[in-house]
């Protein structure tokens, strides 16, 4: 079977490493470390801020900690949600890029191919480049693999039996660089109902807060929502009360910051919940052999779910 979407609407995309590499030419000069690698993070009993331990030996102090550290987060840690808290879908993803230099046919929307238990989705970047997936039910040497992408492509060509040759070509002709293998790790969705999130002026965003599988395609976009509206409550609650900051002792200024916090963390539980929780079925639906528990789990999607692009019209508000 094979879906278009996006033929009578816009859909963009963009290389990770180019929005990484954006925003960070925008920072100020030393404003990235390299090498020091967060190992734990403690509330000083003292100044009440945050003191981060890094590989390096040497120990920050930080005002605000924002952990933006992916699913292994080591400031996530400080919130119960440890690595073994993680779990795994029964499914695995590989991804790539693949640059056709005469240019490719393809048009421009977003395809997704189903053959049993294995899902290909495509969509071009550029008349050049196409960016694709690969959903598939993990194997025992994936965690042996991961590392290799010769054997990654040798791999994902003997699960494409039956689909189109030209989704074939495009795995034979990505070059090598540009192909990854993942194993899906996820939390349970409710854990994001019941924690605060927040210890002092600590607190987390981004996978290190709301871990989910690919499935609906938003967990960068989720990330940047985080950061926009983080950013805003910080930035609201500094200036209602820059006079004070300025004035009085540290502890108001620990306060005023332990609000903006609270108050993102609020405006974000619920986004991040529904988010999650449609991940989590999705991924549930493509992990069971069951077809009672697919019924279950569709009848579900059906009633919650029933615009499959509701995550996509949401506005976070502006910076």
């Amino acid at each position: 079977m094979e879906f278009p979407f996006g033929v009578s609407q816009e859909f963009r995309c963009l290389k990770r490493t180019d929005l990484v590499k954006a925003m960070a030419d925008n920072l100020p000069t030393g404003t990235i470390r390299t090498n020091c690698q967060v190992l734990s993070v403690e509330i000083d009993p003292a100044t009440k801020f945050p003191r981060l331990m890094l590989s390096n030996g040497s120990v920050l102090e930080a005002k605000v900690v924002i952990g933006c550290d992916g699913v292994n987060s080591a400031i996530g840690s400080m919130f119960g949600l440890h690595k073994a808290t993680l779990s795994l879908f029964s499914t695995t993803v590989a991804r790539g890029f693949t640059n056709y230099s005469n240019g490719h046919q393809f048009a421009s929307e977003f395809v997704m191919m189903i053959k049993g238990q294995v899902q290909l989705g495509r969509i071009p970047l550029s008349d050049k480049l196409v960016y694709w997936f690969v959903t598939k039910p993990r194997t025992s040497q994936d965690s042996t693999i991961w590392k290799d992408p010769v054997l990654i492509r040798q791999s994902l060509i003997d699960s494409m039996k039956g689909f189109p040759e030209e989704a074939i070509d495009m795995m034979r002709n990505c070059k090598l660089s540009f192909l990854h293998l993942t194993e899906l790790k996820y939390r349970a969705p409710w854990e994001l109902l019941f924690n605060k999130f927040r210890k002092g002026t600590v607190t987390i965003a981004g996978d290190a807060m709301h871990a989910t599988g690919p499935f609906v395609a938003q967990g960068g976009s989720a990330s940047i929502e985080d950061a926009i509206v983080l950013a805003r409550c910080l930035a609201q609650k500094m200036q209602n009360n820059t006079k004070k900051v300025e004035d009085s002792e540290i502890n108001i200024a620990v306060a005023v910051a332990e609000e903006a916090i609270d108050q993102y963390v609020k405006e974000r539980k619920m986004r991040n919940f529904w988010l999650s929780f449609h991940s989590f079925l999705v991924g549930k639906k493509l992990d069971t052999k069951s077809s009672i528990v697919r019924f279950i789990i569709l009848a579900i999607m059906s009633v919650l779910f029933r615009d499959p692009d509701w995550h996509s019209r949401y506005h976070c508000g502006n910076l």
